[in-house]
């Protein structure tokens, strides 16, 4: 059955051109029969179900013809190729620190220089005059730094005096103080007293000065009482009074306990007993006074918030009396310590700047970081730059070079750190090789013009026989480089007997296997193979067939009646010489061609073929 091109007429709106079969028809149109429509829907089916109903439809008479290809012996590694220019492993660029003159230039462009040779300086002064700034700044800081540690010295005390405790163990009396009192510095809050023990001081003409010393045992009478108690010398003063007779006297201090029926101010009337026994009276007798005695005064003012003994009361050396409120000093001990906090911070600072002011004399007084050949001198001696930042020496080190290379999406899996580049730099009368190594890989893909490739950086070790801005070719090759038998990936058969080729010979080889009938075309054999590594096109052949043999690949497919051939793959037929129904044609009633976009009468879609 032969396919035509027709349109309908001119009738209505225009519609889309369809290929329809050459079915008689008559010459008035005719509706859609119940059989028409059956007809049609037969058709549809057999176009859905692929190529096997179109070959039956249209090539009932074609003929198929084996295409091959031969294995062959070699490897499967690919070279990447392309161009790079060359640029410096490693250089430096010297920029001038300022706008100050440059005192002397020790290099010219093309001079060779070691790592730490001077190329030029520059004035330093105004590096002295920051640094004596920072210097003066320091001084200051350090003056209110030692201000705020004294005044919080101070605070810390009178923070220490807003609790006040008992000097010493005795009884507390003329307590008037309670608690809410604002009191001022100084003010008395009560009398603490050790009556545990008394003294008396009565006075001795110094005709007894000999032999009155301390330690000495003494009496001490008091009428009052109508008893006498033991004492002890506990104080000699060489005082000089006189007494109304005219007697020159000294003061001596007798000590005795008090078992408590002693109060401050008895009369007592004392004698010392000399070492001979014998009684010493005093020149002038004296009263009774308390062992010790201490008025407790608040040390710093402000308001009383514990009160924490009574009158009488008797108290352990160290027992906390009093304590006045100190919101106020603790406000002033913060804010002074974060003044201190502060300033101590603003001196290390100031110290920071002056260190890094210091490392800064290396960019006025400029020596080579590398060692390498001098590219380029824009500074002169006794000038002054026209401001700071002016490239003063450019250096390259010209043991190795760079080039970038842009690695094509494709590759970039290939290639690995340390890779090896065969690089050329072609020459008038001859090519100059080197090797160089992959030493950087970016993964950050660049793309232009649809394309997506990735950069890499490929070192070239040339000991000075390269120069910058040369233009080198690289390769790179990638694969697998060991060689063997190769055939065609497409020549792989998957069978039930594994994976085979299905070789051309005139008879059978010893390693054929059989198939069920069909699968093999005519000629050939089925023969079990081996495979090893791959690449896009040809795969290893580790055993089953040699180099050099004959190997089937797929169908090739030819019209019967002046049609042009078409070619079968692995996976089914493709046709050429058909009407082409990819442009929304159709069969008589509405079938879509292609996509089967056009539908069947009543909307009936279709789906895409392949």
């Amino acid at each position: 059955m032969q396919l035509m091109l027709r349109k309908k007429p001119a009738s209505g709106p225009e519609t889309p051109t369809a290929v329809e079969p050459d079915f008689p028809r008559p010459g008035k149109k005719r509706r859609l029969t119940a059989r028409r429509v059956a007809a049609l829907v037969v058709i549809a089916a057999l176009l859905a179900g692929g190529g096997v109903g179109i070959r039956k439809l249209f090539f009932t008479e074609s003929q198929q013809t084996a295409l091959t290809e031969r294995t062959t012996y070699g490897s499967l590694s690919t070279t990447i190729e392309g161009t790079g220019t060359t640029l410096p492993a490693d250089s430096v660029s010297y920029t001038t620190a300022s706008d100050s003159e440059i005192t002397a230039v020790y290099v010219s462009a093309g001079d060779t220089v070691a790592a730490g040779d001077l190329l030029y300086t520059q004035d330093s002064t105004e590096l002295d005059e920051e640094i004596e700034d920072y210097q003066d700044e320091i001084t200051q800081l350090e003056n209110t730094l030692s201000d705020a540690q004294d005044q919080l010295a101070d605070l810390n005390e009178s923070l220490a005096e807003l609790t006040v405790t008992a000097p010493f163990s005795g009884r507390v009396t003329g307590v008037t103080a309670e608690v809410g009192d604002s009191v001022n510095a100084g003010t008395k809050l009560a009398t603490l007293v050790d009556d545990s023990k008394m003294t008396l001081t009565q006075y001795f003409s110094y005709a007894y000065q000999d032999q009155v010393y301390v330690g000495m045992e003494a009496a001490i009478s008091i009428a009052s009482l109508m008893n006498t108690f033991s004492g002890t010398v506990t104080d000699v003063k060489l005082v000089d009074r006189v007494t109304t007779e005219g007697t020159r006297c000294f003061a001596v201090t007798v000590t005795v306990d008090n078992p408590g029926a002693l109060a401050e101010g008895m009369s007592g009337a004392g004698y010392l007993v000399a070492d001979s026994g014998e009684k010493i009276y005093p020149a002038v007798e004296g009263t009774l006074e308390y062992y010790a005695s201490k008025d407790i005064v608040a040390e710093t003012g402000g308001e009383l918030t514990a009160v924490n003994v009574s009158d009488y009361e008797s108290v352990s050396r160290g027992k906390l009396l009093f304590s006045i409120d100190g919101s106020d000093l603790e406000k002033q001990v913060e804010s002074v310590s974060r003044t201190i906090t502060q300033t101590q911070d603003k001196i290390t600072q100031t110290q920071e700047k002056i260190a890094e002011t210091e490392e800064k004399r290396s960019s006025y007084d400029v020596t080579a970081e590398i060692s390498g050949k001098v590219i380029m001198v824009g500074v002169q001696e006794g000038e002054s730059p026209r401001q700071a930042g002016q490239t003063a020496v450019t250096l390259y080190n010209m043991d190795s070079m760079t080039i970038t290379a842009n690695i094509d999406e494709l590759d970039i899996d290939s290639i690995e750190m340390g890779m090896e580049v065969d690089i050329t730099q072609s020459g008038a009368e001859r090519d100059t090789h080197y090797t160089g190594t992959v030493t950087a890989i970016s993964y950050e893909a660049t793309n232009s013009n649809g394309v997506a490739y990735f950069p890499i950086t490929i070192t070239i070790p040339s000991e000075g026989a390269l120069s910058a801005g040369v233009n080198v070719s690289y390769t790179i090759t990638v694969g697998d480089e060991s060689e063997g038998v190769l055939a065609p990936i497409a020549a792989l058969q998957s069978t039930t007997e594994g994976t085979c080729l299905f070789v051309k010979a005139d008879s059978r080889p010893d390693n054929a296997v059989d198939l069920e009938d069909g699968v093999v075309p005519d000629g050939f054999y089925a023969v079990p193979v081996e495979t090893g590594v791959s690449s896009s096109q040809y795969v290893r052949i580790l055993s089953g067939v040699e180099a050099d043999v004959e190997v089937f690949t797929r169908w090739q497919q030819a019209a019967p009646s002046g049609g042009e051939t078409t070619s079968q793959g692995e996976g089914g037929q493709e046709f050429e010489g058909m009407p082409d129904f990819s442009q929304g044609g159709g069969m008589p009633g509405g079938m879509g061609g292609g996509n089967m976009g056009g539908g069947m009468p009543g909307g009936m879609g279709g789906r895409a073929m392949s």
